[in-house]
């Protein structure tokens, strides 16, 4: 594409600039060098076809990077997100594009990321807006979803570090953990101390990260994941298989991962469910060189988890939730993550949560359904994770999976 005569002054640093364009422009390879004249015809152009533009002296260089926009797009196609979601974050991006779109993530520091989350909440005092602290987190959620993937992409190097939320006011309380929390906890579980008593040789904290993989991808019980009491039935070692298929044969579909067994508290109901990457590789992380098989899978619980999840939110800096009905500030306690899985999954694919939490069914879309396995099958292996899990899967336990600090665990 020719943006520009050929110069006839001598002294005119170019003649032409030469866009390496594929035939629906939706790329650009390289833009040689430009003429001063025609510079703002190439930053419209950028902007219209969702790249990024480079200024060096008069000369235009537009390397192959990646805008907000662009990502978000992509990010958006790959998750499937529902209209409304696509639409909170049409809204992030607009936000972005009013303040400085021209930065691409491949260069977001936390500074650019603090300047952009104080301009959103600036802007909504402006506007007199009931909870701009809300307003700017769901803006700092957004963009680290939409970065984390892009991270998960290996679409940059490091995902940057962010500054924590702001101060919000939640009217109607709120009943699910966010990721941002459920990434704290996991990284707040290297502070828990060993217990009195403790003869295991690994460290507490590493079962409880393996339990909260698994409390957000199954919506387990408490006394699923630990035997707290008699009549709990938790996950043993035999429960667990490696191979293909499920055990149980009805299972049409084949998981590389291998399978998990379990028997929910309140209905006695069993599940053959398959591992997806980030809890096949949180059960390797515990398991012994030769696991008996009647042995519980997880160690660490006690006879009070709740106990040592209210000094785990504690440690990860977890404000308490806010009771609707009395307003009083309560503890979160783990059956919490059953309704931040169920949060999690609905916003995934709607109505996934039913059948990941064995609910029963009794709504009219699912009466159609004789087998419903392969809706829990899709939302479980493709359900977005917390950053949190993913440090194991790439092979950074015990570090942070944005800058590499190596956590110590207490003693």
């Amino acid at each position: 594409m020719h943006l520009g005569p050929q110069s006839q002054n001598s002294g005119t640093l170019c003649s032409t600039t030469v866009f390496c364009c594929n035939k629906n422009l939706e790329s650009i390879s390289s833009i040689c060098l430009i003429r001063q004249d025609v510079e703002q015809e190439a930053v419209t152009c950028c902007q219209r076809l969702g790249i990024a533009w480079g200024r060096s002296g008069n000369i235009g260089v537009c390397p192959m990077s990646t805008t907000l926009q662009s990502a978000v797009e992509s990010y958006a196609r790959a998750r499937n997100l529902s209209r409304g979601t696509r639409n909170e974050y049409a809204a992030t991006v607009k936000k972005w594009i009013t303040w400085n779109h021209a930065i691409p993530i491949e260069q977001l520091s936390r500074k650019d990321i603090r300047e952009f989350l104080d301009w959103v909440h600036e802007k909504a005092i402006a506007e007199e807006g009931t909870n701009p602290g809300r307003t700017s987190n769901k803006a700092r959620e957004n963009l680290r979803a939409v970065l984390s993937w892009a991270w998960e992409q290996d679409l940059l190097e490091a995902l940057p570090r962010f500054p924590p939320p702001r101060e919000q006011r939640d009217v109607a309380g709120r009943h699910y953990l966010t990721k941002a929390e459920i990434n704290a906890l996991y990284f707040a579980t290297y502070q828990l101390k060993r217990p009195r008593g403790w003869s295991d040789a690994l460290p507490i904290g590493r079962y409880w990260r393996s339990a909260l993989a698994l409390f957000f991808n199954y919506g387990l019980d408490t006394g699923t994941i630990w035997k707290s009491t008699p009549i709990h039935e938790p996950i043993l070692w035999r429960h667990i298989t490696w191979d293909k298929y499920a055990p149980d044969g009805r299972q049409k579909d084949s998981c590389r991962w291998g399978w998990i067994y379990f028997r929910r508290v309140k209905t006695g109901k069993t599940f053959y469910r398959p591992m997806n990457r980030v809890v096949h590789e949180h059960i390797r992380n515990i398991m012994p060189q030769s696991p008996e098989p009647n042995d519980p899978v997880f160690r660490g619980g006690g006879c009070r988890p709740n106990a040592t999840f209210v000094t785990l939110c504690q440690l990860a800096g977890i404000r308490p939730k806010l009771d609707i009905e009395t307003g009083q500030q309560v503890p979160w306690h783990l059956k919490d993550l059953r309704k931040t899985c169920a949060t999690y999954y609905d916003e995934h694919i709607p109505e996934s949560s039913i059948e990941i939490l064995g609910h029963a069914v009794g709504g009219i879309t699912y009466r159609h359904y004789a087998h419903r396995d392969p809706l829990a099958f899709r939302a479980i292996m493709t359900i977005p994770q917390p950053s949190a899990f993913l440090a194991l899967v790439k092979g950074h336990d015990g570090e942070c999976p944005c800058c590499r600090r190596p956590f110590v665990t207490a003693d």
